[in-house]
């Protein structure tokens, strides 16, 4: 089990690696980006053969995943997911009119990921991406650069950083971005 602060909207707390089998990791913490602060929390399973399941909870978010690790133990690990969830944009988090326009841009969502990176000793890299398309006609997609390392024992530190992009997805220049970014530590058992 391991205890981990959170990222920004839509974060990418997950390394490119997945848990082994029966292994639990479970993060609280604080999502920031330069719009917002908010609570995330995820609880990721090792399932065997390269799967694990994660459950994903964040103010504008919630959805489960299956990740599989497609590459692992060479020069680079690359894990892909696939999810289903209800996500909002931002876009009505900003502008709080009461149009109707607005209304399509929260509800059911279908969701994929993908991270490619490399975990030495006690370090890993990930570069990961996260898309997110509203069946409202919305995308929301994030990517980040993740750096963790244990520090003593089971205790690590976590650095993150990236972009989030919240749009229609009929007019993508439309688009609100926005800069993320994470400092938090685990707790590994």
């Amino acid at each position: 089990m391991t205890l981990a602060s959170g990222c920004g909207t839509y974060s990418f707390v997950r390394p490119a690696h997945t848990l082994p089998a029966g292994k639990v990791e479970v993060a609280l913490g604080v999502a920031a980006s330069s719009v917002e602060a908010n609570t995330v929390a995820h609880l990721a399973v090792g399932l065997g053969g390269g799967f694990e399941v994660l459950a994903q909870n964040e103010v504008w978010n919630t959805f489960g995943e299956l990740r599989y690790q497609v590459l692992k133990g060479g020069d680079v690990d690359l894990t892909v997911g696939a999810g289903l969830g209800y996500a909002v944009t931002l876009v009505s988090a900003i502008d709080t009119s009461t149009d109707d326009e607005y209304d399509s841009n929260e509800g059911g969502a279908g969701m994929v990921s993908i991270s490619a990176g490399h975990r030495w000793d006690k370090v890993s890299l990930t570069v990961g991406h996260r898309s997110m398309f509203l069946d409202g006609g919305y995308l929301a997609a994030s990517t980040r650069l993740s750096f963790r390392a244990l520090l003593a024992g089971s205790l690590g530190i976590l650095l993150e950083g990236g972009a989030t992009l919240h749009a229609p997805l009929d007019t993508l220049d439309a688009a609100i971005t926005m800069p993320e970014g994470t400092l938090g530590f685990f707790v590994g058992f």
